[in-house]
């Protein structure tokens, strides 16, 4: 024992080599049926003997699928909101009106400012039209000389407001982006306020719903301030 290693023991190892093992199975076709089963199995179907499968039933639960949603919208409103009174909830609902007039204001802010650049517009489209025609002209094609005119004459009046043609675009690029945001913005706003009036007209009592909402806030909002503290 003293004189054996870990060479010796490595020695007497067998090296055992990986077998695949397949296994062939063999499968059938199903047989189709003959014309006097197919008449067999139809005439079964009319008596009611057998019956296909059933339609899907999901269509009566669409109403309760979406009051469910509408029930999680509000609840995610209140917990986002910390909403725990309807004093809150009104201040909550102005809020979000005025933030829709500043997001309303912001994007057509941007309307503005890309329309006041309309014209840089233009003439980039006219160049990117031009544009084949101008790399053909800067090959040696002579054909193009007009088009290659029009290009430069283009290019000049876009260099006499102080652009280029990478620069036009990457302005068209930036008041897209930032037009999509405020839109984005604004739609989110918009949602989050129609939820919150959907939860106040929901506390409001059928005997009052009669187009004077304003003058009940008002006063459900001073009757419960002028309750006393339990």
């Amino acid at each position: 024992i003293e004189k054996e290693d870990i060479s010796f023991y490595r020695e007497q190892q067998k090296e055992v080599q990986p077998v695949l093992c397949k296994c062939k199975v063999r499968r059938y076709r199903r047989a189709k049926m003959s014309g006097l089963q197919k008449r067999y199995y139809a005439k079964l179907y009319r008596i009611g003997k057998l019956k296909k499968k059933p339609y899907s039933q999901v269509w009566k639960y669409k109403d309760d699928i979406r009051k469910m949603h509408k029930l999680q919208e509000e609840y995610l409103f209140l917990v986002n909101h910390d909403i725990h009174s309807a004093e809150e909830l009104v201040s909550v609902i102005s809020s979000l009106t005025d933030k829709r007039k500043e997001v309303s204001a912001e994007k057509s802010r941007i309307y503005k400012a890309r329309e006041r650049s309309r014209e840089l517009f233009d003439i980039a489209d006219d160049m990117k039209e031009l544009e084949p025609a101008e790399k053909s002209f800067l090959q040696g094609d002579k054909f193009f000389t007009d088009e290659h005119l029009q290009w430069e004459t283009l290019k000049q009046k876009l260099l006499s407001q102080g652009y280029s043609l990478e620069e036009v675009e990457a302005l068209r690029k930036h008041y897209k982006e930032e037009y999509s945001k405020a839109c984005a913005k604004e739609r989110a706003v918009f949602k989050e306020l129609n939820i919150g009036k959907s939860i106040w007209k929901s506390l409001i009592p059928d005997s009052v719903s009669d187009g004077k909402d304003a003058q009940y806030n008002k006063e459900t909002i001073r009757d419960r301030k002028e309750q006393p503290e339990r």
